[in-house]
C-alpha cells in the first residue's frame, strides 16, 4: 500500500546545499566560511526550495541548523506552511553522522489516527483484519537515519503517548506484537502551529512537547526576509529554465516591486508557484506585474535588485582575494570542487590569478 504522505530515501538529492559535510564542530572563521558556503545556491541538482538567502534572519537559521546537525539531538522546527521546514530537516540529516542512513518523512496531518499508528510502528500478522503479513513501520525503516515528523501537532493523544515512549526509552512494539524493538532514529519534528499554545489548550502532551523541543529552530516567514526575495526569484527562474523549459528574460522593475510588496501568506512555496505561472505566461520575455497576478499591500521600489549570479561572482572574487588566488583553498572554502570553481571562473570571465 502506497501512502503519499510518507516519503523515504536513503540519499535525498533535492535539497542538498552546495557545501562540504560537517564532520566536526566549527569555530571562528571556519564557521563563518561554512555559513557563507551554505547561502550559495549554485548546486544544479538542488530543489526549488534550496538554501537560498542572504538575510540576517536566514543566516541565523543556517547557523543553528549547522550547530545542531553534527549532534544526535532531537530538533523541533517551528514555521508557517511553505517556509521550508523540510528543507532544513533534510539539511540536518545530510550534515549529521546519520547522513548515510535513510531520511523518512511523515505528514502527520495527512493520515487518519489508526492508519498513522500502523504506519509509524508497523504491525504483526493478524494484528487486525487484513493484516495478512508482518509490516515494518516507518520508525524501523528510518533505523540509522532521521525520522521527520511534519505537522506533529496533529498527532492524536493516544499516538502521542506511544511516541513519548519511543523518545524516552528508545524502543517500541509493533501493533499486535509483544517483542520490544530498538528505535535507532534521530527525530526531527515540525509544526506550523504554536505547540506551546496547544499544550496550554490541552491538545498536546506537555511531556512530549519538552521531549521534542530540545533544540528549536524558528523558520521565519518570507515577509520577514524580504531581502531574500530577489535571490529566490532569480534561483527559481533559473530552475524553471532547466527543468520545464519555461525560460524568461527576467523581471521588470514593476514586477520586482510587486514581489517585494506582497505579504506572501504561502511563503516560499507561494513565491515559487507564482513565478512558475508567470514564466509560462511571459513566453520567454520579461515577467511583468500583470503576469504575477499578486495583491500588493505596499509598494517597494528596489534600488538595485541583486541577482544570484552577481552574489556568487562577488563571493568567489572575495574568497580568491582572501586566499591570494589559491584555487584549491578557495574551492574548499566555497564548498565546491576545483573543477566547479574553474567552471565558474570561465562563466563569469574571471581571469586566473
Amino acid at each position: 500500500m502506497t501512502i503519499s504522505a510518507i516519503r523515504s530515501t536513503s540519499d535525498p538529492v533535492d535539497c542538498r546545499p552546495a557545501a562540504v559535510a560537517v564532520d566536526a564542530p566549527l569555530h571562528g572563521d571556519d564557521f563563518a566560511n561554512r555559513i557563507r558556503s551554505l547561502i550559495r545556491a549554485g548546486d544544479e541538482h538542488a530543489s526549488p526550495f534550496r538554501m537560498i538567502g542572504q538575510s540576517l534572519e536566514w543566516r541565523q537559521v543556517l547557523k543553528k541548523a549547522t550547530q545542531v546537525a553534527s549532534t544526535d539531538t532531537t530538533v523541533f522546527l517551528q514555521g508557517e506552511s511553505g517556509t521550508g521546514k523540510e528543507v532544513i530537516a533534510r539539511f540536518v540529516h545530510r550534515e549529521s553522522p546519520r547522513k548515510n542512513g535513510p531520511f523518512v518523512a511523515i505528514n502527520c496531518a495527512a493520515l487518519p489516527e489508526q492508519l498513522f499508528e500502523s504506519e509509524l510502528f508497523g504491525y504483526e500478522r493478524g494484528a487486525f483484519t487484513g493484516a495478512q503479513q508482518m509490516k515494518a513501520g516507518q520508525i524501523e525503516l528510518a533505523s540509522g537515519g532521521v525520522l521527520f515528523l511534519d505537522e506533529v501537532s496533529e498527532i492524536s493523544p493516544m499516538v502521542q503517548a506511544k511516541l513519548l515512549r519511543v523518545l524516552q526509552e528508545r524502543e517500541f512494539r509493533r501493533l499486535g506484537g509483544t517483542r520490544l524493538i530498538k528505535a535507532n532514529v534521530r527525530v526531527v519534528a515540525a509544526s506550523n502551529r504554536d505547540l506551546q499554545q496547544a499544550v496550554a489548550d490541552g491538545r498536546f502532551r506537555e511531556d512530549l512537547f519538552y521531549r521534542l523541543q530540545v533544540f528549536d529552530i524558528r523558520i521565519p516567514p518570507l515577509r520577514e526576509r524580504r531581502t531574500d526575495v530577489p535571490l529566490l526569484a532569480d534561483g527559481f527562474l533559473q530552475e524553471f529554465a532547466r527543468t520545464t523549459g519555461c525560460a524568461s528574460a527576467g523581471l521588470t522593475p514593476d514586477a520586482l516591486a510587486v514581489l517585494l510588496g506582497h505579504e506572501w501568506p504561502g511563503n516560499v512555496r507561494e513565491l515559487h508557484n507564482a513565478l512558475e505561472r508567470a514564466a509560462i505566461l511571459c513566453e520567454g520575455g520579461l515577467i511583468t506585474a500583470e503576469h504575477l497576478s499578486l495583491q500588493v499591500s505596499r509598494i517597494v521600489t528596489p534600488r538595485r535588485a541583486p541577482r544570484l549570479s552577481d552574489v556568487e561572482r562577488r563571493t568567489i572574487e572575495q574568497v580568491l582575494r582572501e586566499t591570494d588566488g589559491n584555487k584549491s583553498r578557495a574551492a574548499r572554502r566555497l564548498g565546491i570542487t576545483r573543477t566547479q570553481l574553474y567552471g565558474r571562473l570561465r562563466k563569469y570571465g574571471l581571469a586566473p590569478a
